[in-house]
């Protein structure tokens, strides 16, 4: 019986399979829409979206586009730039401010720049864009631009490299990083560098902020080179890589990836429901569940597809105030309704682990006792 047992394990056969996720379908909430590169929930269940080439923050309320745009900024739109990150303050109901990242034409500096401003989004009397941050090094390609608050308030930047590999591992420039701020711009106390908005460094390009639900650690997608995509949890002050390392580098200096993809795939959204990861594709038009093990959330268990668009790439992925997931394309905004099946328990996790232990610590006991009664 153990010798059969070990042979099935030797052979790589599975004691016990990890439940899959649940089958999705995916209903359109508003179609016809104009590159919803970002979008949120108001606390009254519509979703303002950000037009990445317009520069206009739109809202749905009721599945209906608003014809008329909440606020306006100018934008820049070769590659990657343009109006691109969204956050709600985390009081929006009494300060219905939206912040918002875009690419504009810094006259002074006579080139493009990424900012932070953010935009009056409540009833009349309105109130002027107001500027948070600026000065965020830009360029045709690797710019960021994902806006998030923490639990703490705080408010989460997503910065590229600007197609400089070298500002990643710089610290007086604020490209290739995650920064963190106060909702009007000022810079927290416990940042890891006093009286810098830098959080962490040594990033490519980031197009995927989520905070943890339990924990409130943030989480990131970022884009490599030619290999290398990864999701990494961020932790003050640390270094992820760029340019020295890309991967995994197993050195104490440098935070290694949650999960690494060998081929580019270009991630983007990012978002929890529950404890499992949910990210957004561009180059496959996919969204992955990716489930982490408990309690750290911090080890990679496994991931798997839950909703395939073909040729359209994944913008932005969300969790809605329904406890449904929903994600943005280049021209609609869909909920993804889980239509059965088990999520994710540690049990069957445990219990395989125990599976293959057990019996294999029987089966060495047994070789060994024979091994013992031959011997002289």
């Amino acid at each position: 019986m153990f010798a059969a047992l070990f042979v099935s394990l030797a052979m790589g056969m599975p004691l016990l399979e990890l439940p899959r996720a649940a089958a999705t379908i995916a209903e359109p909430v508003a179609t016809g829409l104009d590159w919803p590169v970002s979008f949120a929930f108001a606390p009254n269940g519509s979703i303002l979206y950000n037009e990445r080439f317009t520069g206009n923050l739109r809202a749905i309320v009721g599945g209906r586009l608003v014809p008329a745009a909440l606020g306006n900024v100018p934008v820049e739109t070769a590659g990657e730039q343009g109006l691109l990150g969204l956050a709600l303050h985390p009081s929006f109901a009494a300060d219905p401010w939206a912040y918002v990242y875009h690419t504009y034409f810094n006259e002074s500096e006579g080139g493009v720049v990424n900012r932070v401003v953010r935009l009056w989004a409540g009833p009349a009397p309105t109130r002027g864009a107001e500027v948070i941050l600026d000065g965020i090094p830009a360029s045709t390609f690797h710019n960021g631009g994902i806006l998030g608050f923490a639990p703490d308030d705080t408010l989460f930047i997503t910065t590229g490299d600007a197609t400089n590999p070298a500002n990643g591992q710089d610290n007086g420039t604020l490209a290739g990083k995650v920064l963190r701020i106060r909702e009007d711009g000022t810079i927290p106390p416990d940042n890891p560098i006093p009286g810098s908005p830098v959080y962490s460094l040594g990033h490519r390009n980031l197009f995927g902020l989520a905070f943890h639900p339990a924990t409130g650690r943030p989480y990131v997608s970022e884009n490599g080179p030619f290999a290398d995509d990864e999701v990494n949890l961020i932790e003050p002050g640390r270094n992820y890589g760029w340019p020295d390392v890309m991967g995994a580098a197993r050195q104490p200096r440098f935070v290694d990836p949650i999960v690494t993809y060998a081929e580019v795939i270009a991630p983007t959204g990012l978002a929890f429901a529950g404890d499992d990861l949910f990210l957004g594709d561009w180059n496959r038009g996919i969204v992955q569940r990716i489930v982490l093990a408990p309690p750290e959330f911090r080890t990679f268990v496994r991931n798997e597809t839950i909703a395939a668009f073909g040729s359209q790439g994944v913008l932005d992925v969300e969790a809605g105030p329904d406890d449904s997931l929903y994600l943005s394309t280049t021209d609609a905004i869909y909920r993804i309704v889980f239509t059965g099946g088990a999520s994710w328990s540690p049990l069957p996790f445990v219990l395989g682990a125990v599976a293959v232990a057990v019996p294999a610590v029987v089966v060495a006991w047994i070789v060994l006792r024979r091994r013992f009664e031959r011997s002289p």
